[in-house]
């Protein structure tokens, strides 16, 4: 038979079965007509684009894409048709994609003609991928590499100021020994000095940031340093920035440098201090985690436990594109005020402790820095595997439906993935007004939203589903501990909102916790 006929079968007779073939597909799959008419539109695509098949089927493709493609694509797929002078059929690429939510996203495109016409009209196959993730992890190396080749031109200008200020510093002593009977060329000498001084300690912030891990590191609690730390932490901090420290028992240790850790610590504690100038709070925090490999996928380290210590604050926060840079060395946001060294020291300082560190700042509610460290293996009990994984047997799998509500797509697609890892049915919701749609249409026992999004919070949203499906339970999540929102109606769901980032144990345990309650 025909290839044509084959397909024409599938498509009239057989519809259904072949749209689940195209469901059970990882990639997302769209089929449209030569006019640019969609006509198949598979599940991974609508988790992809926040459409429903019945959404898009019979419009233009051009829907999916931001301007200028959108208005150009038409054009473009007649020129073809009339010619055959393809750019992009037969040829993958990387595309700029629109979801129903107005949001862009990174995606890989390969479009492929289907060899022979069906009833009269030649038909073309799009296979998409989400590349969001695989972007993330190139600006990661991107960065590393950066700060390599930063590390290495710094490390020696530094060299060279150091030899140049030690000459400077040399000389001003011998003429303070020859000049102690001219107090007035004493205070030049003093002030000649002190400058050099400052100088001295700047070059050696450059050089930090080349250094790697030396033998000073050792096994140190974290716990242990807080607490030496917390009486200059609270003389640091202004009288109006409340200082609490809460600290996990039998914190595991970690192999690192401790001074390296204190600076840590001092930095972040006074640009904190910085983001409050009306007061605020400031916490530090520490725990025992286990990273699974979904989780450690997105954070770009390796499987196993870590040792989490987070700082947050209630300041002004940051908006995304600075936070984008704020660990590249001589970014400041405090113009004459500041050297761009502070973040860049941190960063070096837990990626050469084989660690990581991520940011969560909303302007106006505060910033969260996370900062994990291995655990120090040495320090185990022999009986104790170094990377005991998650149990799944350890009464986490479940059946329910549960609708994810989250405007970072990646934090959606990541929690998506570890709750279907687990056996449970999966909704998913860009923005609150979306959630709101999916009740009314599908059947929720678990409803786990982010709380600062656009539009409408997560308190907010919650407020109505307390209204309209009052058996439905619900899960708050945020980096950021001053997340009081709008409409705070329940007391309970604020005091047991999950903290971001999270951990596959951890939403597992809450979901099983509120289920079974």
């Amino acid at each position: 038979m025909r290839n044509d006929f084959h397909m024409a079968a599938m498509l009239t007779f057989d519809e259904k079965d072949f749209q689940s073939i195209l469901n059970g597909m990882v990639d997302g799959v769209i089929i449209i007509d030569h006019q640019g008419s969609i006509l198949m539109f598979n599940k991974t695509a609508e988790t992809m684009f926040g459409y429903q098949r019945e959404e898009v089927t019979g419009r233009n493709i051009s829907m999916l894409m931001p301007e200028p493609d959108s208005s150009s694509h038409d054009a473009y797929l007649h020129n073809f048709i009339s010619t055959n002078d393809a750019h992009i059929i037969g040829i993958g690429r990387d595309v700029t994609a629109l979801k129903k939510n107005g949001e862009t996203f990174p995606m890989h495109l390969s479009v492929i003609e289907y060899p022979a016409q069906v009833e009269g009209n030649r038909w073309f196959i799009g296979s998409c991928k989400d590349i969001t993730l695989n972007k993330q992890q190139e600006e990661q190396l991107n960065r590393s590499i950066k700060m390599e080749a930063i590390g290495k031109l710094t490390s020696g200008l530094a060299h060279d100021y150091n030899n140049m200020l030690g000459v400077i510093l040399g000389y001003s002593e011998l003429l303070s020994d020859k000049a102690k009977d001219q107090p007035e060329l004493m205070g030049y000498i003093e002030a000649i000095q002190q400058a050099a001084n400052r100088a001295t300690s700047l070059t050696q912030k450059l050089l930090s940031i080349s250094r790697k891990r030396t033998d000073s590191a050792e096994a140190t609690q974290i716990n242990d340093i807080l607490k030496n730390n917390q009486e200059i932490l609270s003389k640091t901090l202004t009288a109006t920035i409340k200082l609490s420290i809460h600290t996990e028992n039998d914190l595991w240790p970690v192999f690192i440098e401790q001074g390296c850790l204190e600076d840590t610590i001092l930095n972040l504690s006074i640009n904190a201090m910085h983001a409050m100038p009306e007061g605020g709070e400031l916490d530090f925090t520490t725990s025992n985690i286990h990273i699974a490999s979904v989780d450690a996928q997105v954070l770009n380290i390796p499987s196993g436990n870590y040792v989490k210590l987070s700082i947050r604050d209630t300041g002004i926060g940051m908006k995304e594109d600075v936070v984008s840079h704020i660990f590249e060395p001589f970014y400041s946001t405090k113009g004459d005020k500041g050297t761009g060294l502070g973040l860049s020291q941190v960063y070096n300082f837990v990626t050469e402790s084989n660690g990581t560190i991520r940011v969560y700042s909303e302007p106006g509610l505060g910033t969260c820095f996370s900062i994990f460290l291995p655990r120090y293996r040495h320090e185990q009990s022999n009986n104790e595997p170094a990377n005991a994984a998650p149990d799944k047997e350890n009464k986490l799998n479940g059946s329910e439906n549960i609708l994810i509500v989250d405007d970072e797509p990646e934090l959606l697609r990541l929690t998506k993935d570890i709750l279907l890892s687990y056996g449970y049915t999966v909704f998913s919701s860009s923005s609150a007004k979306e959630a709101l749609l999916t009740l009314e249409n599908e059947t929720i026992d678990l409803v786990i939203s982010d709380v600062v999004m656009p539009d409408m919070d997560g308190f907010e949203l919650a407020h109505i589903i307390s209204y309209t499906h009052p058996n439905i339970k619900i899960q708050l999540c945020s980096g950021l501990a001053n997340v009081t929102g709008k409409t705070v109606t329940n007391e309970t769901l604020a005091k047991n909102i999950l903290t971001k980032p999270f951990t596959s144990k951890q939403i597992l345990t809450n979901v099983q916790e509120l289920l079974n309650n």
